[in-house]
């Protein structure tokens, strides 16, 4: 995430209140979309954990 990029603070913040609700498809969306994310770099974008 770029520490100046309001978008990717504001996926990180949903992705981790759906994780404390349980919701685990919300996380799994904010994970894509971050991933996606045109700010990202491309080895950002194959770094995650799980399938790229």
């Amino acid at each position: 995430m770029s520490a100046d990029c309001a978008e990717c603070a504001r996926l990180d913040r949903e992705k981790e209140a759906a994780r404390k609700s349980g919701d685990l498809s919300k996380v799994t969306d904010c994970d894509v979309l971050l991933r996606r994310h045109p700010h990202h770099s491309k080895g950002r974008a194959l770094a995650g954990k799980g399938r790229a």
